[in-house]
């Protein structure tokens, strides 16, 4: 009924979702996005776009920012709720950055964030052909367990079109039956955008909202063989639109324009500018905001939020540091860095697949004082086990290597770190705080007592701590001999 007011209560960073019902019309109803207009405490204001859900209804989905009494108005037919939102200790909220630390990560409610991603391109199909979502919530609470927080993910993927071993049909996620337009893949319908689809990645991205996992999603890909519309064609924008009025309001969400965004004959970076211009436009919740492609993040840093760098180098260290050096106001993600860890069932040719060495590419990216993803070939595209012990022991991925190291740098905060310049150790990757380094030899600590202990990142031991005075060319004697080691060192 038109101008009909509501109350209800929420919690902040709560999903709160109200519906209207709207005259029909010609137009076609995926592309009619009403406003709500959403009004705080101290004169907090933004506007959010309802999204179709069929039979002439739509919906609103908000999450709001801060605890207090709200009121949401809908322009289109004066429909008026008014809601009562308490102050939730339960969740972090969304990621964010704050001024007087730009190179970091951090929650809403202030809490660090140490951002370890792993990448599962098909999330959305595990389930996407079953009435539940077993398969993605065994996968899901697996990572969760293992100190990943974040998943670099497509809304939609094809097919990788690599050749690859056999194996069981189980595991085989290439061509999925439905997609997010109307038809299919091989005979579009993009007049219409398919609901169903839709339905169940909501599942997913609440699922992950429910276990703290940032969804960093990608909302187009080019290399996975889509068949997308042409761009900036009103059926291009109709998807757009409606994943970014759709999954806006979530605060597990992170926005990524296009994997391989500049890649695979899509090389218009004005594009890129005016997709980001359109999604800022929209999104009344202003998620961060980043490009799958360092050429555009370095030719445009102002339209991103942070700056995600596809890099292989032999010489990650350095080029990460360089990076970090070369943009003081944003962080880094190095959201693909050639370690691609070998499973049972081989998919991709990386440089390098070996545990240990995907290990230490992405420590040295965390030494470079970046943010790193990790990719193992049997999850990260469209060959997915979902439950890895389904697997012998010694074909299973090593997760625990990335639960110790999301442990070390909870125990150490990241965000108070920045990593060292060239030269100032004489060996090792370096971080610095200011009252702590881990590193092997500094100058700076020279004449000062010092904490030691040791962290090994295959186990994720700790030493027994010891204490010394730091002198020059003191050498230590690390325990665990022919393994990785971390010096933690401490005033």
């Amino acid at each position: 009924m038109p101008g009909q007011s509501q109350t209800s209560s929420a919690n902040q960073w709560e999903i709160v979702e109200f519906e209207v019902t709207l005259p029909g019309t010609t137009a076609n109803p995926f592309d009619r996005y009403p406003l709500a207009i959403c009004k705080g405490p101290e004169d907090r204001a933004f506007s959010v776009p309802g999204f179709f859900i069929g039979k002439g209804q739509y919906k609103f989905r908000i999450s709001f920012p801060e605890a207090g009494d709200w009121t949401v108005r809908s322009q289109e037919t004066d429909d008026r709720w008014a809601v009562s939102v308490s102050e939730n200790a339960d969740t972090t909220g969304p990621i964010v950055i704050q001024e007087d630390n730009p190179q970091h990560f951090y929650y809403a409610n202030g809490e660090p964030c140490f951002v370890l991603a792993f990448e599962a391109d098909w999330l959305f199909a595990l389930d996407l052909e079953t009435n539940g979502l077993d398969r993605t919530e065994t996968l899901l609470k697996d990572i969760k367990a293992n100190g990943f927080n974040q998943i670099v993910m497509n809304v939609y993927a094809h097919d990788t079109g690599w050749t690859r071993d056999p194996l069981p049909s189980k595991y085989e996620f290439t061509a999925p039956k439905q997609w997010p337009y109307g038809g299919n893949n091989e005979n579009p319908d993009y007049s219409q955008l398919n609901l169903d689809f839709f339905d169940h990645f909501d599942g997913v991205i609440e699922m992950m909202n429910e276990l703290d996992i940032t969804a960093h999603v990608m909302i187009y890909v080019w290399n996975k063989q889509v068949n997308w519309p042409p761009t900036d064609t009103a059926e291009d924008n109709r998807y757009f639109d409606y994943v970014v009025a759709r999954y806006q309001a979530y605060p597990n969400i992170l926005w990524d324009i296009s994997k391989e965004a500049t890649g695979y004959g899509h090389n218009d970076m004005d594009y890129i500018v005016r997709r980001i211009e359109r999604l800022k436009k929209m999104d009344g919740h202003k998620r961060l905001v980043t490009v799958h492609a360092f050429s555009y993040c370095a030719k445009y840093p102002e339209t991103v939020d942070f700056i995600s760098y596809q890099n292989w180098s032999a010489s990650l260290y350095n080029q990460m540091l360089e990076t970090y050096q070369k943009f003081p106001d944003k962080p880094i993600f190095n959201i693909e860095h050639g370690g691609y860890e070998i499973g049972p069932y081989h998919v991709f040719d990386g440089d390098y697949d070996d545990p240990i060495a995907c290990l230490d590419r992405n420590y040295q990216c965390v030494f470079g004082g970046v943010y790193s993803t990790y990719y193992w070939q049997d999850t990260s595209w469209d060959v997915v086990i979902w439950d890895r012990t389904d697997l012998p022991k010694s074909q299973q991925p090593r997760y625990e290597f990335y639960r110790h190291m999301s442990r070390l740098f909870n125990d150490v905060d990241f965000t108070a770190f920045k990593p060292a310049k060239r030269g100032i150790s004489s060996s090792g990757f370096v971080l610095s705080a200011a009252n702590r380094r881990i590193n092997t030899r500094l100058e700076a600590f020279y004449g000062k007592p010092m904490r030691v202990r040791w962290f090994n990142p295959l186990t994720g031991k700790y030493s027994k701590e010891t204490q010394l005075t730091m002198e020059q060319w003191l050498r230590f004697e690390p325990p665990w001999q022919g393994q990785p080691r971390i010096l933690i060192l401490e005033k």
